[in-house]
């Protein structure tokens, strides 16, 4: 059982351990009760650590997740209700200092760059640790060998061919690894979320100093 095992990401085998959630559960949508749960043991004290960044995490997915229409569903809901908790208001400013003004095809849009706030960035280095264990790549990954950004160019097919993927539904979210025979870097994450936003993860070798 998950709990008699070690944490997957810290590898600690005394604290209470739980079944963790590698994507956080309110990124979910009622809409896809089939949509696949992948969980690894997780002990409290990691637990801890990105407790407060899920909600921040999932306002800052939904707000990026369609550029034209804005999602309604219970993910929604729920981040409109969470505006209304006793953090609600910390919450909301926090999401709303992400926003930058831009240019695209000519028009005037607002933006946000997701990997490059801490807390969003906190939650996306946990999934790729989850998934490193859960396919038994790599247990308890230490967070600082672990580098994720925004992919903000389109993947070349020749490249997407060189991983194993997996998709946990269809438009929803979709992943993939591949290892490499490299001196620094072990592992390459490509995680898509929606249709169109795509994020790089590097595990780097424990033996590379860069």
């Amino acid at each position: 059982m998950l709990k008699h095992a070690p944490c997957a990401y810290c590898g600690n085998a005394e604290l209470p351990r739980t079944r963790g959630h590698v994507f956080p559960r309110a990124i979910y949508p009622d809409t896809l009760p089939q949509a696949k749960r992948v969980t690894v043991p997780e002990c409290d004290g990691c637990k801890s650590l990105w407790e407060d960044a899920e909600p921040h995490f999932r306002n800052i997915l939904l707000t990026i997740w369609n550029p034209d229409v804005a999602p309604t569903d219970s993910r929604a809901q729920k981040l409109w209700r969470s505006f209304d908790q006793k953090d609600g208001y910390r919450r909301a400013r926090e999401l709303a200092g992400l926003f930058r003004a831009a240019t695209v095809e000519g028009q005037s849009r607002t933006k946000i760059y997701p990997a490059e706030d801490e807390k969003f960035n906190l939650v996306l280095r946990r999934i790729v640790r989850g998934l490193s264990h859960h396919h038994g790549l790599a247990t308890a990954v230490p967070d600082q060998f672990v580098q994720c950004e925004e992919m903000r160019y389109v993947v070349p097919p020749v490249f997407e061919n060189e991983f194993s993927w997996h998709t946990i539904a269809q438009d929803f979210i979709t992943y993939g690894f591949t290892a490499l025979d490299d001196e620094k870097v072990k592992f390459v994450w490509l995680i898509r979320f929606s249709k169109h936003i795509v994020f790089i993860g590097r595990v780097r070798n424990a033996s590379s100093d860069a």
